[in-house]
């Protein structure tokens, strides 16, 4: 990917184009492995605000260490700042004179723009109104990939899909996904496009990390029957996994401290956190200590059902030390510790699925 008219920085050359890509889904569409999520910009006086409020200076200086280090994947919300991360990420590529064609686009409707109930949701009038205004405050005219930020019980399932394949058809958007969708509602939403012949479900946006390990009791498998691609969100948990909150040297000076989301289980996850650190105490990166964090992501991205992890940040030092840890490389050792410290204990009907798959499993001899 190029970046016309955008220097390479000294800090970024040390990347070496570490990124790999991965064709998301069943498409054609190739996608690094780390996406650029945009929830720190543009927040003001509200929940976005805890989580960033980085303006248009700032959020180009992201953009343009992301887009160096080999990121072609950005993903933002029309709710982020109530529109305003749109307007930021539309800018910024237009201000680093980035080619169009060298980045997927990700955006998502769901969450209010309004006061009105139509204003909301995954209603046929609401989804093409919400398309419309995101492509003006983005700049451009397509989305590679329009997302369903959640489950709209209200909605009809059926017009939810219609109204995306209408989108597709009239060349608005490329591709569609969902996010935060249970096993069950994915698999109804794949078998209606395939019956009806619309669009197919290309990619699920959630949440997964090694200490929030439950996609895998029902999501992932299903995923993986359906060749349904995975993106990661918050991957370090709020924060958590970078190792500040647990520990003789734990502070509660971030994000976590005023926006404790999304939940952990903390009696688990300190020894998992200690693990981590075990492991990264060993490790060294061009001469320079490897993070818990870094090990939290590369963890993830070890996870043969993960296309795309997710990583955000306020800082340009934060962003470049996320990016480094797709250098990272875990030991079959090392995997198998981390594993054995954050397995899920057992649930129905997991344990009998597995204990009568043996009967079939002993049959090839």
């Amino acid at each position: 990917m190029t970046t016309p008219n955008i220097p390479q920085s000294a800090d970024n050359s040390l990347l070496n184009s570490a990124l790999r890509m991965r064709k998301l889904g069943n498409s054609g569409l190739f996608v690094s492995e780390l996406c650029l999520g945009t929830m720190t910009f543009g927040g003001g006086e509200d929940m976005w605000g805890l989580i960033g409020r980085l303006q248009q200076n700032d959020a180009d200086e992201l953009m343009q260490t992301a887009l160096e280090a080999g990121i072609n994947f950005i993903d933002t919300a029309n709710v982020y700042g109530g529109g305003a991360s749109e307007r930021i990420v539309g800018q910024s590529l237009k201000n680093l004179s980035v080619n169009r064609e060298d980045v997927v686009l990700a955006t998502k409707v769901l969450g209010p723009m309004g006061a009105s109930p139509n204003s909301r949701g995954a209603s046929r009038g609401h989804i093409l109104n919400a398309c419309k205004a995101s492509l003006q405050r983005l700049q451009t005219d397509y989305i590679d990939l329009y997302q369903i930020h959640g489950f709209d019980s209200e909605t009809p399932m059926l017009e939810t899909l219609e109204a995306l394949n209408t989108l597709v058809q009239q060349g608005h958007v490329r591709y569609v996904g969902l996010s935060n969708w249970a096993a069950w509602q994915v698999m109804k939403a794949v078998g209606i496009a395939e019956a009806r012949r619309l669009c197919p479900i290309l990619s699920l946006q959630a949440h997964y990390t090694i200490v929030g390990r439950d996609l895998e009791r029902e999501i992932i498998p299903m995923l993986e029957s359906e060749n349904v691609g995975l993106m990661v969100w918050s991957p370090l948990a709020g924060g958590y996994l970078s190792g500040k909150y647990e520990g003789s040297e734990a502070t509660e000076e971030n994000r976590r401290a005023s926006f404790d989301f999304p939940p952990v289980n903390r009696e688990r996850g300190s020894q998992v956190i200690e693990v981590m650190r075990e492991i990264a105490a060993g490790k060294v990166i061009d001469g320079t200590a490897v993070s818990v964090a870094q090990i939290a992501l590369a963890w993830l991205l070890h996870q043969k059902a993960v296309t795309s992890v997710i990583v955000g940040a306020k800082r340009k030092d934060q962003l470049l030390d996320n990016i480094m840890a797709a250098r990272i490389r875990l030991t079959e050792d090392e995997l198998e510790a981390l594993d054995t410290v954050s397995r899920l204990p057992e649930e129905y009907p997991g344990w009998m699925l597995e204990r009568q798959g043996e009967y079939r499993a002993h049959a090839k001899g």
